[in-house]
């Protein structure tokens, strides 16, 4: 069944919409991420960015990622929320954060990144898959669990 979702930043001037079944998501604990959400951990959904419909540009700034490769960071240039993560400008495929859609409740986490790095106190679902860091192939570690790119 396909549904809309929709979301967008905390003041509401980006907001954006894709059509899909509730899609599967996984959470990095690494610092950068603990940094960028002001929290424990990030939640991220990967899909193609022309299957997201943005009302409003956002504005972007570049990283250096584990990887050593170019980060483009997507957030509201008003509230400063954090909305997508891509390796192109302009984005090709992107990591939407859950945290930004209007109803996240039915997505949970099919996996973990850098659990070594997890906050303590943080309890891990025993039965979900947890990687100390980040697999050299992580495209291929989002296949094998189910965490396909929307479509």
């Amino acid at each position: 069944m396909r549904e809309i979702l929709t979301g967008g930043c905390q003041c509401g001037a980006v907001r954006y919409r894709f059509e899909g079944p509730a899609p599967a998501a996984y959470a990095c604990h690494c610092g950068e991420c603990k940094k960028q959400t002001a929290s424990a951990f990030s939640m991220s959904i990967p899909m193609h960015y022309d299957d997201l419909h943005v009302e409003v540009l956002p504005s972007s700034f570049e990283t250096i990622a584990h990887s050593g490769k170019t980060k483009h960071n997507y957030f509201c240039g008003k509230c400063g929320t954090r909305l997508w993560h891509s390796g192109s400008n302009p984005p090709d495929k992107i990591t939407l954060k859950v945290g930004t859609l209007d109803d996240p409740s039915g997505i949970a986490p099919q996996g973990h990144l850098w659990v070594s790095r997890k906050q303590p106190g943080i309890e891990l679902d025993p039965a979900s898959d947890q990687q100390l860091t980040q697999p050299d192939d992580l495209e291929a570690w989002r296949a094998n669990l189910g965490i396909r790119e929307c479509r």
